[in-house]
């Protein structure tokens, strides 16, 4: 067995996902978020394109780092998530074809029933990683060396708190229900599907801000905060839509686009910051 160290700070900032990983996350949210932009509430042909485009190039993103997302957070989790943003592209793939789709039910009811898919995909993943690592605490409380961690197991550690996790789990599970709720559905069923979407955001923000430390050491504390700032905004885009519930033509429905749009161009930032930083990390080790 491998003796104990403390692992370095050097090790802890080390930003694993490679720059090819990052700039795909990046440009896809990218996509997703001018193709929102483009024509809020409706989308046409370009728009869908870009949000599909976009959600596959997440999805290579992850198949980009999944070695080191496997050992860390263990197979079945990644190809979760993987899933999840394969949906998302499966999603919006048929309106690109043909935007005229949005106005038939049996299309928009797909739609909707593949946003839910998503986000339970994830959630998921995220309580899949919560049991790898109590399992791997158990583990590691029985060696006795609390605190510190084996020079061979440090990069199968799981480093987000329950709290982080459960949460992150609690949100993806509350947007999937959220969702359902609004295949053929209006009225109050609709309105409290909004609200669950609201709450939703509440716990992602929670989930970010509570592995605030980690997070900043190895990826930034601008960047940590974008993603917390999206998170709440993505939150309050659920509000025009809690009050105005006709269809996707309303102003209501327009704004909760607009800013979700807005929402994806943030996480694009806090992505562009964190794929900067890993190049000046590459930069400084090929110097070195």
């Amino acid at each position: 067995m491998a003796s104990a160290v403390v692992v370095s700070d050097d090790e802890r900032s080390k930003i694993h996902a490679s720059f090819f990983a990052l700039a795909c996350a990046c440009v896809g949210m990218l996509g997703v978020g001018v193709g929102t932009l483009l024509s809020p509430g409706v989308g046409g042909a370009l728009g869908w394109a870009l949000h599909s485009l976009g959600w596959l190039l997440v999805a290579v993103a992850v198949v980009a780092h999944i070695e080191h997302l496997s050992n860390r957070l263990g197979r079945a989790a990644v190809v979760c998530g993987i899933l999840a943003a394969v949906a998302l592209a499966l999603a919006d793939a048929p309106f690109a074809l043909n935007p005229d789709r949005v106005l038939e039910t049996s299309w928009l009811n797909y739609y909707i029933v593949m946003w839910a898919v998503a986000p339970l995909l994830t959630a998921v993943s995220l309580t899949l990683v919560a049991m790898r690592k109590e399992k791997l605490m158990e583990q590691h409380i029985a060696l006795g060396e609390t605190g510190k961690f084996a020079v061979d197991d440090y990069e199968t550690t799981v480093h987000a708190s329950f709290l982080s996790l459960m949460s992150g789990a609690l949100a993806c599970l509350l947007a999937g229900i959220a969702q359902l709720m609004l295949i053929n559905g209006a009225g109050s069923a609709a309105q409290l599907a909004w609200a669950l979407f609201a709450l939703a955001s509440v716990f992602l923000a929670v989930a970010i801000i509570s592995h605030i430390e980690h997070l900043s050491m190895s990826i930034g504390r601008a960047a940590v905060w974008l993603g917390a700032a999206a998170a709440v905004l993505n939150g309050l885009g659920c509000i025009p839509s809690f009050f105005e519930l006709t269809n996707e033509s309303t102003i209501g429905g327009k704004l909760t686009w607009i800013m979700w749009g807005i929402t994806c161009l943030i996480a694009t930032l806090a992505l562009a910051i964190v794929a900067m930083r890993r190049r000046a990390q590459d930069s400084r080790a090929a110097s070195a």
